[in-house]
């Protein structure tokens, strides 16, 4: 990879309640069954044909390619927690795609569709990331023959998905309404919009580290441009609720809202072995805490979620270059992230 800022490590990820937003785009060949119905060989000539005709496309020039057959699981699971690919691509047994330079634009192929196009913009910025994967879309679309009625859209595997075959999603950072126990309640709301509320990296609808993802959960019948802007209109919505119930607690707090992110602070500052659950927690309570001004970072650029990112186990490990046991990954992500964690005014 080059040495360019991974999109999460932009400014517009981390200065805000709204973290990414993202489009992804599903897509077939015309001429292949569906993948959950494709045998290992025809999935392995799919794949091929694909990777193929990528590879013949100066848009891909600069992207990284891979192939599952030469990563090891280490490697494929540092993909996922980097978000470059998806649960269900990881565990396919055959799989490849690309990357773009910056992580923003990825290409799996073999998941559940054949082609599954994401991008990410940081911060809320949806009609940018729907640019980049329309773009892509077209280029891609240009050189292989999409399954494709001219009555229902594009055809997936999954009906929801038909239609315009887009999957639009904005990720949030929602510490004070996780604490207030309105997850429940708020998953409730933005159905009654026809989207969905998903925990990021936790269980069931409660998330470690308080990351919430919001996407379109209708796809036919309704356009790109009213998915995003319905999408963009809940994901304010929903930011304004978080920012209001911050402002509340620090008003009514504020000594124990500061000494909550200190405390925060001192355990991953001196801490030298910490498990993920709880290096999640403290820093989610920091990052709510540089946002509303409780700790102020030396540097302006400070930033907390790339810092979430690479204290993931498997991205530890390749830090490491060496397959870590779990109490040393606790030892390194505690070593990570004293190295790592902006310096903060007295």
């Amino acid at each position: 990879m080059t040495g360019l800022l991974r999109w999460y490590e932009q400014a517009d990820a981390n200065n805000g309640i709204i973290i990414s937003s993202k489009v992804r785009l599903a897509r077939n060949f015309s001429k292949y069954n569906f993948s959950l119905k494709l045998s290992e060989e025809a999935s392995a000539k799919m794949i091929h044909e694909a990777v193929k005709e990528l590879n013949g496309l100066k848009e891909f020039a600069s992207f990284l390619e891979y192939d599952f057959k030469d990563l090891d699981d280490t490697q494929k699971i540092a993909l996922r927690e980097r978000h470059c690919i998806s649960d269900f691509l990881l565990q396919q047994k055959q799989a490849a795609g690309f990357i773009s330079p910056k992580e923003d634009i990825s290409v799996m192929l073999n998941e559940e569709d054949h082609i599954r196009i994401q991008a990410y913009s940081a911060g809320n910025d949806l009609k940018s990331a729907y640019k980049k994967a329309s773009e892509i879309d077209d280029v891609i679309g240009s050189a292989v023959h999409y399954a494709y009625d001219y009555k229902y859209g594009y055809l997936t595997i999954c009906p929801s998905n038909a239609g315009t075959g887009m999957r639009a999603s904005v990720m949030l950072h929602l510490p004070m309404l996780a604490a207030a126990g309105g997850i429940d309640s708020l998953a409730s709301e933005v159905g009654r919009f026809q989207m969905k509320l998903k925990s990021v990296g936790g269980t069931g609808k409660y998330s470690i580290g308080d990351m919430y993802r919001i996407s379109n959960l209708v796809t036919l019948g309704v356009s790109e441009k009213q998915i995003l802007e319905n999408l963009k209109a809940i994901a304010e919505m929903v930011a304004k609720q978080e920012a209001e119930i911050q402002k509340e607690y620090i008003d009514s707090m504020p000594v124990r809202a500061r000494d909550t992110v200190y405390r925060a602070y001192g355990v991953l500052k001196y801490a030298r072995s910490i498990d993920l659950k709880d290096a999640l927690t403290l820093l989610s309570e920091i990052r709510f805490g540089i946002l509303n001004g409780l700790v102020k970072p030396v540097k302006k650029t400070a930033a907390i979620y790339p810092i979430m990112i690479g204290a993931s186990p498997a991205n530890l490990c390749l830090e490491a270059v060496e397959t870590l046991t779990e109490e040393e990954i606790n030892t390194a992500r505690a070593d990570f992230i004293r190295k790592n964690l902006p310096e903060i005014e007295n």
